[in-house]
């Protein structure tokens, strides 16, 4: 009996996420002889994995943030998760955008016109490119991206099963989608650049496909296989992902994370201004501190559902060591955690932080304040006691 994929219960987009990659061709015989449910399709499939992967990207821009040329940038949190949510809106239209491109092309190649079946082609094909975006938790490995092009090749596998098109026409359909495509998904990145540049929000790592980031593929056998040796359990994931996106696993009242920002620090800091917030199931507390011309600020984020994504990082065992006259660099993962200090010399900055099982702690300094500084004021709140108070996520 075949698992319905389009149920929303996490074995059977699992089944058919590892089918499609590992064994497109009989896979997409399958799909091609079962009943096209739209509504069922995206809500189902297409859906949870347009938020992990919008999800994955949350984490590495608001928590690890991104650094380069002597500067480092982490997006505000509660930016990021306008532009989550916006990142997840223009993959689901870029599925279906890609369906009716497909559907209206079809008879200019010899293929039969089935918007059903259009739906299935786009929304199966496109699994490669929303699954590889994990890899944008960790911005340093966005680059991988470019390997989600896989998806293309799952695409051209399934046009000649689920749209009856023949050999003979088969590259010049492919082609003319693909080109279609992309001409639509500029358009789409214009009006998406657009909203997150009003609303202050930055880009996600990693190209696009079809308006869902494109990621390397790995074939998710109930549990995703990561670099370094992890894994990550996609099917609770994805459970985690679902309640997100309908609006469940509410936040932890952020005044309790502002309550762990004391009003001294060591090394003489005093605070000068505190604030907190949350959105999307995340909340964040953050504080400016000084001792004389020195400045940090802190910051203490819990991540909610989204720890499970968080989690991916760690299970990436991260190692990074970098080196120049500027400064450095450095990543480690030890005891399932991701420490990161970065220290910039001709900006005169630092940074230096942790992040946890579900929380995360950082320190970035400014006006002298030295790596030993932030290092001790992130130990002195103490992430491992975080963890203990507010469950890990």
């Amino acid at each position: 009996m075949t698992v319905d994929p389009t149920t929303t219960g996490a074995p059977g987009v699992v089944a058919r996420a590892r089918s499609i990659l590992l064994t497109p061709t009989s896979e997409w015989d399958r799909i091609a002889g079962e009943t096209a449910d739209v509504n069922k399709l995206y809500v189902g499939y297409v859906l949870p994995l347009a938020v992990i992967a919008a999800l994955a990207a949350f984490i590495g821009m608001s928590v690890f943030g991104i650094s380069g040329f002597g500067f480092s940038y982490r997006v505000p949190i509660v930016t990021g998760a306008v532009s989550a949510v916006l990142q997840v809106v223009m993959g689901l239209v870029g599925v279906f955008v890609l369906a009716l491109i497909t559907n209206a092309l079809a008879p200019s190649f010899g293929s039969q016109q089935n918007l059903g079946q259009a739906h299935k082609l786009a929304a199966y094909g496109s699994t490669a490119g929303f699954l590889a975006g994990v890899f944008s938790v960790f911005p340093p490995l966005a680059i991988l991206g470019i390997l989600g092009l896989y998806s293309l090749v799952l695409i051209y596998l399934g046009l000649p099963r689920l749209m009856k098109t023949p050999q003979d026409k088969r590259i010049g359909y492919f082609v003319t989608i693909i080109v279609v495509a992309i001409v639509v998904g500029v358009v789409m990145g214009a009006i998406l650049g657009s909203v997150r540049m009003m609303t202050g929000g930055g880009v996600a790592p990693g190209g696009q496909v079809f308006g869902q980031n494109t990621f390397a593929p790995q074939p998710p056998a109930g549990h995703l296989t990561l670099p370094g040796g992890g894994a990550v359990d996609l099917g609770e994931a994805q459970r985690q992902a679902q309640a997100q996106a309908q609006g469940g696993a509410a936040a932890i009242d952020p005044a309790q994370l502002q309550a762990q920002l004391p009003q001294a620090l060591p090394g003489g800091f005093e605070r000068t201004s505190v604030s907190s917030g949350s959105a999307m199931g995340a909340a964040q507390a953050e504080a400016d501190y000084q001792s004389g011309n020195a400045r940090l600020t802190v910051t203490i984020i819990h991540m909610g559902a989204m720890g499970a994504v968080a989690g991916m990082a760690a299970g990436m065992n991260v190692q990074e060591n970098r080196q120049d006259a500027d400064g450095y660099a450095r990543t480690q993962t030890v005891d399932g955690r991701v420490y990161t200090e970065e220290v910039h010399n001709n900006a005169g900055s630092v940074s230096y932080g942790v992040v946890g099982h579900g929380v995360a702690v950082t320190a970035e300094g400014s006006g002298g304040a030295t790596i030993d500084q932030a290092r001790g004021v992130v130990q002195a709140i103490n992430v491992q006691s975080l963890e203990q108070k507010f469950g890990g996520g």
